[in-house]
C-alpha cells in the first residue's frame, strides 16, 4: 500500500456519495430536485441554445437540433452516474491495486496503477469480471461486490427512469394534439363554445374540463418528479407543454370572462371550469417555483393594459359572431378580471416558452388543419384562419 495515495480514499468516497445523492434525488425522491444533475442540465441547455443559434442553419434544422436536447440530457445523466461511481471506486482501489496482499494482476494485463484501478472499477461496476485483475483481500472483495451491486442497481434505476420519462412525453404530446383538435387549432375556447353550448351539451363540456384538469395536474407533477421534462422541445410548437398551458388559459378566459354569466350560467359556474382554473394556477406556480424557470424575463411581469383590452374586445366580438351571448359591454368588471387573469398567468407561459427556445407569439398562434397534419385544409386556408385570430401573445 502506497501511503502517498491515501488521500485518494476520501476523494473516492466523495465521488460515490455524489452519485448516490444524485440518483436518489433524480429517480427516487418525489419532491426534491437534484442540485447536481439539474444544474448540469441547465448549463448544457444554455450552451446548446447558444450553439444552435450561432450555427448557419435554417430555423427548421435549428428546431430539430434543439429537439435533441432532452434525450442528450438523459444520456448525459446516465454517463455522469456511471462515471462518478467508476471514478469513486477507482480512487478507493488506487492505493491497493498493486499491493499483492489486496490484488493480483496478471503481468500481461498490468498497466499504470491508476489505469489498473480504473479498469478494475469499470469491470466491477458493469459486472464484466474478466479476471485479469482480481481482488484477494476481504476488504477489496467487499468493495468489488458493493460496486457490482451499485452497478446493477444503477442500471435498473436507469431503465425505470427512462421508462417513466418517455411515457410522460408521449402523454404530453397527446394532450396537446387533443386540445388543438378540441379547440380547432385556436388558442381560445371559441370553437369549443360553439361546439358545446348551442346544442345544450354543457354537461359533456364539464366532463371534458375535468378530464383536462386531471391530465394537466398529472403532467405538472411529472415536471416536478422528472425535471428533464422542462427541456422536452417538440419540433412542432403546437405539441409542446407551453402550448398546453396557452390552450387551457384560453379555455378559462373564454368561458369564465367572455360569456354572459346569466345567459350561460350552467357553464360559467360549472365546477369543472372552477377546478380547471384552480389546477391551471397550481400548475403555473409549481412551474414557477422550479429552478428551471428562475431566469425568466422579469420585464414580462407587467402586461400592456391597452393590448389586453384590445384582446378582450376581440374575444367578445368573435363570441358574438358565433351566436353566443357575451358579457355586457357596460360591465366594468369583466374587462378588469380578464386583464388581471392574463397579467397573472401570461408571464409563466412566456417563461416556459422562452426556456425551451420558442417565440412566445408562436405559443398563442392559430394552427389550422394543414399545420396540424391534416390534408383537408390547404396552407392558404390555414393562413386565412390565422389572420382571423385575436392577438393572444
Amino acid at each position: 500500500m502506497d501511503p502517498a495515495l491515501w488521500p485518494a480514499f476520501p476523494l473516492g468516497a466523495g465521488f460515490i456519495l455524489v452519485a448516490l445523492l444524485d440518483v436518489f434525488l433524480t429517480v427516487l425522491h418525489i419532491e426534491a430536485e437534484s442540485p447536481i444533475s439539474n444544474q448540469l442540465n441547465r448549463a448544457f441547455w444554455r450552451a446548446m441554445r447558444i450553439v444552435a443559434h450561432l450555427l448557419p442553419v435554417t430555423p427548421v434544422v435549428r428546431s430539430h437540433l434543439l429537439a435533441c436536447g432532452a434525450p442528450l440530457m438523459i444520456i448525459g445523466v446516465i454517463v455522469f452516474w456511471s462515471t462518478a461511481y467508476v471514478l469513486g471506486f477507482a480512487f478507493l482501489y488506487l492505493p491497493l491495486v498493486h499491493d499483492p496482499t489486496f490484488f493480483t494482476v496478471k503481468e500481461e494485463a498490468g498497466a499504470s496503477q491508476m489505469g489498473d484501478a480504473l479498469y478494475f472499477s469499470a469491470v466491477s461496476f458493469f459486472t464484466l469480471g474478466y479476471g485479469d485483475v482480481a481482488a484477494l483481500h476481504p476488504f477489496t472483495r467487499t468493495l468489488a461486490v458493493v460496486e457490482g451491486a451499485l452497478g446493477l442497481l444503477t442500471i435498473s434505476l436507469t431503465v425505470a427512469y427512462v421508462l417513466s420519462v418517455y411515457p410522460m412525453i408521449t402523454r404530453q404530446i397527446a394532450l396537446a394534439v387533443s386540445l388543438n383538435q378540441e379547440m380547432g387549432g385556436r388558442a381560445d375556447g371559441i370553437t369549443m363554445a360553439a361546439r358545446y353550448l348551442p346544442s345544450g351539451r354543457s354537461d359533456a363540456l364539464g366532463d371534458q374540463l375535468r378530464g383536462m384538469n386531471r391530465e394537466l395536474l398529472h403532467l405538472a407533477q411529472a415536471h416536478g418528479f422528472y425535471p428533464v421534462l422542462y427541456y422536452v422541445r417538440p419540433t412542432n410548437v403546437h405539441e409542446s407543454f407551453a402550448r398546453i398551458l396557452a390552450l387551457i388559459q384560453g379555455i378559462i378566459i373564454t368561458f369564465r370572462y367572455g360569456l354572459d354569466p346569466v345567459a350561460h350560467r350552467d357553464v360559467v359556474i360549472d365546477p369543472g371550469l372552477a377546478v380547471l382554473e384552480e389546477g391551471f394556477l397550481y400548475t403555473l406556480h409549481a412551474l414557477g417555483a422550479s429552478i428551471h424557470l428562475a431566469d425568466s424575463d422579469e420585464a414580462q411581469q407587467g402586461e400592456d393594459a391597452a393590448r389586453l383590452r384590445a384582446d378582450f374586445l376581440a374575444l367578445r366580438k368573435l363570441l358574438d359572431r358565433g351566436g353566443l351571448t357575451v358579457v355586457p359591454p357596460d360591465d366594468p368588471h369583466a374587462g378588469m378580471s380578464y386583464a388581471r387573469f392574463r397579467g397573472a398567468t401570461d408571464p409563466y407561459i412566456r417563461a416556459y416558452a422562452r426556456n425551451i427556445g420558442y417565440e412566445p407569439e408562436a405559443i398563442w398562434a392559430t394552427y389550422g388543419r394543414w399545420l396540424r397534419g391534416s390534408a383537408f385544409e390547404s396552407p392558404v386556408e390555414a393562413e386565412s384562419q390565422r389572420a382571423s385570430t385575436p392577438t393572444g401573445a
